[in-house]
C-alpha cells in the first residue's frame, strides 16, 4: 500500500530537516576554519543532500524534494554570510548605473542565484543518497 501524497510530502521536509542541521553547521564550520570571506563551499551541502536523500529514500519519501530542501537549508548560512558582500555589489552596481532601483533588483537575482545552486548541489547529493539507499538494500536484501 502507498502512502498518501501529503503524508510523503511531510516524510520529504522532516529528512530536508535532517539533512539541513547536518550540513549548515558544516558550512559554518569550513568557512571559520578555511576564512574564505565571500567565498563559500558547497561541498557540506552535498553530504546534506546525500544524507536526506538517503534518508528519504530508505523511507519511501520523495528523495529529490528532501535533497533539494537539504540544500537550500544548509546554505542558508552561506547566504548570510554572503549576503554583505552581495549588498555592496548590488550597490556599486546602482551607484555606477545611476538607477538606484538596481540595487534591491540585483539583491534578489544574485539571491535567486544562489539558492538556485544550493538547490542543484543539493539534489546531486541527494541523487548519490539514492543511489546509496538502493545499493544498501540490495546488498540487504541478497545477504540478509
Amino acid at each position: 500500500m502507498s502512502q498518501p501524497l501529503h503524508r510523503r510530502r511531510q516524510d520529504a521536509w522532516t529528512y530536508a530537516l535532517v539533512g539541513g542541521l547536518a550540513a549548515a553547521p558544516l558550512v559554518v564550520a569550513h568557512n571559520l576554519y578555511t576564512g574564505l570571506g565571500t567565498e563559500f563551499s558547497l561541498n557540506a551541502l552535498l553530504v546534506g543532500g546525500l544524507v536526506a536523500g538517503f534518508l528519504a529514500r530508505r523511507a519511501s519519501a520523495d528523495a529529490d524534494r528532501a535533497a533539494a530542501g537539504a540544500g537550500v537549508l544548509g546554505g542558508l548560512p552561506a547566504l548570510a554570510w554572503f549576503l554583505p558582500a552581495m549588498l555592496a555589489s548590488a550597490s556599486s552596481f546602482a551607484t555606477a548605473w545611476s538607477f538606484p532601483p538596481a540595487g534591491p533588483l540585483l539583491v534578489a537575482v544574485f539571491g535567486l542565484v544562489v539558492l538556485t545552486i544550493f538547490v542543484v548541489t543539493g539534489l546531486l547529493g541527494g541523487l548519490v543518497g539514492k543511489w546509496l539507499a538502493s545499493f544498501v538494500d540490495r546488498r540487504t536484501a541478497t545477504h540478509g
